[in-house]
């Protein structure tokens, strides 16, 4: 039976979603928890992978993990099954579990045997030193609505109930080490769901593949989540990780009782790292902490790399800026740091196979004006196929599942969005010197970020050498590379980046023009200039109305429909006043926008006479000499720009008129606090200032937050690689969002596509 709570308002119409994977349906807003499941449908389509039922690796598999844990265990259990009243050896049967008509009538039953295992075998607490400092709880919670993050939610907290869930503690998995009355899936060892008939249809696949989702999102240092199926006679075991999710065979529970038993162990295993969680992040002392060897670290004195044996110990914040909310993907989740009291990004992906190591292309851009640098690295730190235990991936549809590997790259911390940019001046001096690192990243080192968006450009600290900087380059490419594999690449390269910013020739896909070049990336920078400049208000804050630039963030639009939409956004006169700047800065900032839009509109001519089927004229070569010119305009007219803009005001910006009534954030799903926080409102506070790249930086508030990225994709449906990060502030992973969680009315428009809920009690269906 599917339980599922949203809480929400009236029913809607449902909308219909794109039936194919959509990675950035991800940073969706949903009304209620059946969109969510049907998201997740789409998404895992061809990433669902039977185990052979020849030779049942993952059983086999499954019962070395836990064979390795203790020796004797098969003896052990068979003599607690000899003991234990509720299985009968001469039968083979758990005497108290029927077929029954309900699925209720087997909850208790499962959990009271769950439970005695658990008892049978010291695997209730584990205590160091007198101290516990571990736990393991089997409960029934088949009516517990368990809150899932509040940035799913497009109006109010959604909620789902497993039906059984085994809850654990543990320095890797939660702060403290006692399990809280009040049930979460940030507690969530393993997840056991209940159904009389086990079809492992749609309907069962989506709704344990939520629980499983959940988990993830709550437990960020979660590299995969076991869940289990379970009817009168037979459980077959899930592995959910970044690659979708490998599945057992049907297994007999009553006649392989044996093995039951050590499933049980397994799933609530004192080793953390067992049951999925990266151990190198751990709690200490009530503080979060992370522990890594890597094989370089940046001298920031010699400006060079150097060989390292050592471990460093980094302390973390206690929540991540960032996790994706997707299961198949880079799965990235960001993390403040701070190592000898200074401030970095630990950012763990899951690099899809193929790719090369974002590590890589950073270690070459060291020193690159524009560009962000990194500390530090560990790459390949664990694989799918080694996790699974598997050569190959073939998923139910015949179509090969690609392998991915775990990736941590450490980063300097940055400052905000663009938006922030306190005056014109300064917004411009970072676009100049994104695009100068841009252009010096391309014609230098052969690198092309091809990912570039909202999130992905940050303005610096006010010590750096430099007013703006790219993040996040584990979507680059060397540009030779990309030339040599034309038409023969990664298919996702034909459409990589985030769909909200990526270019009209990137989004239409089409082979005959294909080859990701500079100017897809600097149209994605003029994309994002124009979101900055006619969607924020004059205090940098997300306007509740965008007008036609709320259509860019409909995770339901098909990308060809998306490139219609930016064509008529090049083609057309600017219909929005631009509303970020007051004063004279605005007809200067107009005047630009026009100028840059007429080198995308002529970049536009070119890509639909290539496509023309009539009379096609082919698509021009790449050249790094028109290249070179291609950057120089674009930067010409930014030049040009900050020279006619008037100095900076010499005071600081007055705060924002507060919003009427109290502004609160939801709670987080993983919050223990009952006392709802107020949402500041206050705007940036401009620095007086200034060096001789920009007169003026932006100081904000308190300390520097960073941002991440909105929704994207990458239409790869064989490495659907499409989800990466960079820097964020705290409240939301998206702008959108961001406005919704402040308190504004803007949110994602379609985000969230479905029925509504009835705002009275919690809806449920069967499942």
């Amino acid at each position: 039976m599917s339980k599922i709570s949203s809480l929400t308002g009236p029913d809607d119409p449902r909308v219909p979603r794109p039936t194919r994977n959509r990675e950035h349906d991800g940073e969706a807003l949903y009304k209620r928890v059946e969109e969510v499941q049907d998201a997740l449908l789409a998404e895992l389509t061809g990433a669902w992978v039977e185990e052979s039922a020849a030779d049942l690796p993952f059983q086999a598999k499954l019962t070395n993990i836990i064979d390795a844990t203790e020796t004797n265990l098969d003896q052990r259990v068979l003599d607690w099954l000899e003991q234990y009243p509720g299985y009968d050896s001469i039968t083979k049967s758990w005497t108290n579990i029927s077929k029954p008509a309900l699925e209720k009538d087997l909850y208790d039953p499962l959990v009271n045997i769950m439970s005695a295992i658990l008892e049978g075998f010291d695997r209730e607490t584990q205590s160091h030193n007198g101290q516990i400092i571990k736990r393991r709880l089997v409960r029934n919670t088949h009516r517990t609505l368990m809150p899932h993050n509040v940035d799913d939610a497009a109006a109010k907290t959604l909620k789902s109930e497993p039906d059984i869930s085994v809850f654990g503690t543990g320095p890797s998995a939660t702060k403290s080490a006692n399990i809280p009355d009040r049930q979460r899936y940030s507690h969530i060892a393993s997840l056991w769901e209940v159904k009389v008939e086990s079809t492992f249809g749609d309907d069962q696949k989506k709704q344990i593949a939520t629980y499983s989702r959940e988990t993830f999102i709550q437990q960020p240092n979660r590299k995969f989540v076991y869940a289990t199926m379970l009817t009168a006679r037979d459980i077959r075991v899930l592995r959910f990780d970044r690659a979708g999710c490998y599945y057992s065979q049907k297994i007999d529970y009553h006649a392989n009782a044996v093995f039951f038993v050590k499933l049980v162990l397994l799933l609530s295993s004192f080793d953390e790292a067992v049951l999925g969680f990266d151990t190198s992040i751990y709690w200490e002392n009530g503080k979060r902490k992370m522990k890594i060897t890597p094989p370089e670290v940046f001298n920031k004195i010699t400006k060079s790399w150097e060989a390292n044996t050592r471990e460093l110990v980094f302390d973390l914040d206690d929540k991540p800026l960032f996790s994706r909310r997707t299961i198949r993907s880079r799965g990235t989740v960001c993390w403040v740091a701070t190592y000898n009291d200074e401030q970095y990004i630990v950012k763990d992906y899951w690099r899809a196979d193929g790719r090369l190591c974002e590590s890589e292309f950073l270690r070459g851009l060291v020193n690159i004006k524009g560009v962000g640098q990194m500390l530090t690295y560990v790459d390949d730190r664990d694989s799918i196929k080694l996790g699974r235990g598997l050569e190959s991936m073939i998923s139910d549809s015949g179509a090969p599942v690609v392998d991915r590997s775990f990736m941590r790259v450490i980063v300097r911390k940055y400052g905000e969005t663009l938006e922030k940019a306190t005056f014109a001046r300064h917004l411009l001096c970072a676009v100049r010197d994104i695009v100068e690192g841009h252009r010096d990243s391309l014609l230098g080192l052969d690198t092309l970020h091809r990912d570039l968006s909202f999130n992905n450009l940050l303005l610096t600290l006010p010590a750096d050498d430099a007013c703006g900087v790219i993040i996040d380059w584990d979507m680059a490419k060397k540009l030779t590379d990309l030339i040599r594999e034309q038409g023969q690449g990664t298919k996702g390269d034909l459409r990589t980046g985030t769909m909200a910013y990526q270019s009209v020739k990137v989004l239409q896909g089409d082979q005959r023009v294909y080859l990701h070049d500079h100017m897809d990336d600097l149209e994605s920078i003029f994309y994002v200039l124009s979101f900055v400049l006619f969607c924020h208000d004059t205090y940098g804050i997300l306007l509740d109305d965008i007008g036609r630039f709320a259509s860019w963030f409909n995770p339901s639009s098909l990308p060809i429909d998306m490139a219609d939409l930016k064509m008529s956004f090049l083609m057309s006169t600017f219909k929005r006043p631009l509303s970020r700047y007051a004063g004279p800065e605005k007809a200067i900032l107009l005047a630009l926008m026009n100028k840059l839009r007429t080198l995308f509109q002529m970049r536009v001519n070119v890509v639909d006479h290539a496509l023309n089927a009539e009379d096609p004229v082919p698509f021009p070569a790449y050249s790094a000499e028109e290249a070179k010119g291609d950057f120089e305009r674009f930067l010409d007219h930014i030049r040009q720009a900050i020279e006619n803009l008037p100095p900076d005001p010499p005071r600081t910006a007055p705060d924002p008129p507060s919003p009427s009534g109290s502004l609160k954030r939801p709670r987080d799903a993983d919050d223990e606090s009952t006392q709802p926080q107020k949402k500041s409102s206050n705007s940036p506070a401009p620095s007086s200032t200034s060096d001789a790249n920009c007169s003026s930086r932006v100081l904000r508030r308190g300390a520097v937050q960073h941002n991440y990225k909105e929704p994207e994709t990458e239409s790869d449906a064989a490495s659907d690689d499409s989800d990466s990060s960079g820097h964020t502030r705290q409240v939301s992973p998206s702008p959108l969002l961001a406005s919704k969680k402040a308190g504004g009315k803007a949110r994602a428009p379609a985000a969230s596509s479905g029925r509504g809920n009835s705002s009275k009690g919690s809806a449920k269906r069967r499942g």
